[in-house]
Protein backbone atom coordinates (compact mmCIF):
# COMPACT_ATOMS: atom_id res chain seq x y z
CA UNK A 1 0.00 0.00 0.00
CA UNK A 2 1.17 3.43 -0.77
CA UNK A 3 1.87 5.86 1.97
CA UNK A 4 -1.01 8.19 0.70
CA UNK A 5 -3.46 5.73 0.90
CA UNK A 6 -2.32 4.09 4.35
CA UNK A 7 -2.34 7.69 6.03
CA UNK A 8 -6.22 8.25 4.02
CA UNK A 9 -6.96 4.68 6.02
CA UNK A 10 -5.30 5.72 9.09
CA UNK A 11 -7.53 9.41 9.36
CA UNK A 12 -10.71 7.43 8.90
CA UNK A 13 -10.41 5.17 11.76
CA UNK A 14 -9.13 7.68 13.62
CA UNK A 15 -11.98 10.05 12.74
CA UNK A 16 -14.47 7.19 13.34
CA UNK A 17 -13.16 6.20 16.83
CA UNK A 18 -13.35 9.63 17.94
CA UNK A 19 -17.00 9.93 16.77
CA UNK A 20 -18.08 6.99 18.66
CA UNK A 21 -16.84 7.92 21.90
CA UNK A 22 -18.24 11.41 21.09
CA UNK A 23 -21.60 11.71 22.47
CA UNK A 24 -23.72 14.97 23.15
CA UNK A 25 -25.01 15.18 26.66
CA UNK A 26 -28.61 14.96 27.04
CA UNK A 27 -30.34 18.11 29.03
CA UNK A 28 -33.71 16.32 29.04
CA UNK A 29 -32.73 13.15 30.86
CA UNK A 30 -30.11 15.57 32.61
CA UNK A 31 -33.10 17.13 34.07
CA UNK A 32 -35.00 14.05 34.72
CA UNK A 33 -31.84 13.13 36.67
CA UNK A 34 -31.65 15.97 38.24
CA UNK A 35 -35.29 15.43 39.93
CA UNK A 36 -34.89 12.66 41.36
CA UNK A 37 -31.70 12.95 42.88
CA UNK A 38 -30.35 16.86 42.87
CA UNK A 39 -33.70 18.37 43.40
CA UNK A 40 -34.78 17.89 47.22
CA UNK A 41 -31.56 19.99 48.27
CA UNK A 42 -31.11 22.42 45.43
CA UNK A 43 -34.45 23.20 44.50
CA UNK A 44 -36.49 22.78 41.55
CA UNK A 45 -35.08 25.74 39.88
CA UNK A 46 -31.66 25.34 41.38
CA UNK A 47 -32.03 27.40 44.04
CA UNK A 48 -30.56 26.63 47.19
CA UNK A 49 -32.82 24.89 49.98
CA UNK A 50 -30.18 25.23 52.78
CA UNK A 51 -27.44 27.44 53.85
CA UNK A 52 -24.17 26.60 52.29
CA UNK A 53 -25.83 24.50 49.11
CA UNK A 54 -24.78 26.03 45.71
CA UNK A 55 -26.95 27.83 43.84
CA UNK A 56 -26.72 26.42 40.62
CA UNK A 57 -28.96 29.92 39.31
CA UNK A 58 -26.21 32.23 40.38
CA UNK A 59 -23.72 29.91 38.15
CA UNK A 60 -20.79 30.67 40.49
CA UNK A 61 -19.78 26.76 41.42
CA UNK A 62 -20.61 26.07 37.94
CA UNK A 63 -17.59 28.39 36.51
CA UNK A 64 -15.34 24.91 36.74
CA UNK A 65 -14.45 22.45 33.83
CA UNK A 66 -17.24 19.60 33.84
CA UNK A 67 -14.15 17.16 34.61
CA UNK A 68 -14.42 19.34 37.97
CA UNK A 69 -18.00 18.82 38.15
CA UNK A 70 -18.10 15.55 37.48
CA UNK A 71 -15.70 14.22 40.48
CA UNK A 72 -18.06 16.38 42.70
CA UNK A 73 -21.01 14.42 41.64
CA UNK A 74 -18.92 11.12 41.59
CA UNK A 75 -17.03 11.55 44.99
CA UNK A 76 -19.74 13.41 46.74
CA UNK A 77 -19.03 16.22 49.02
CA UNK A 78 -19.54 17.81 52.19
CA UNK A 79 -23.51 17.37 52.81
CA UNK A 80 -24.08 15.63 49.66
CA UNK A 81 -23.61 12.00 48.76
CA UNK A 82 -21.33 10.32 45.68
CA UNK A 83 -23.21 9.29 43.13
CA UNK A 84 -20.50 6.90 42.47
CA UNK A 85 -22.06 3.43 40.65
CA UNK A 86 -25.47 4.98 41.94
CA UNK A 87 -25.86 7.17 38.63
CA UNK A 88 -24.20 5.96 35.52
CA UNK A 89 -21.61 8.05 34.19
CA UNK A 90 -23.62 9.63 30.77
CA UNK A 91 -26.27 10.24 33.69
CA UNK A 92 -24.04 12.37 35.71
CA UNK A 93 -23.09 14.18 32.41
CA UNK A 94 -26.45 14.55 31.71
CA UNK A 95 -27.16 16.61 35.01
CA UNK A 96 -23.62 18.41 34.25
CA UNK A 97 -25.02 19.56 31.09
CA UNK A 98 -28.35 20.25 32.70
CA UNK A 99 -27.26 22.09 35.58
CA UNK A 100 -25.80 24.59 32.89
CA UNK A 101 -29.20 25.43 31.55
CA UNK A 102 -30.22 26.55 34.97
CA UNK A 103 -28.01 30.01 34.79
CA UNK A 104 -29.86 33.36 34.65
Amino acid sequence: MNRPAFLKRLATVVLIVAGYNAQAADIFNGKDVYEMHCQTCHGVDGSSMEPGIPDFRRGESLMVPDSELFERLWDGMAHMPSYRGMIEDSDLRDVIAYLRTLQQ
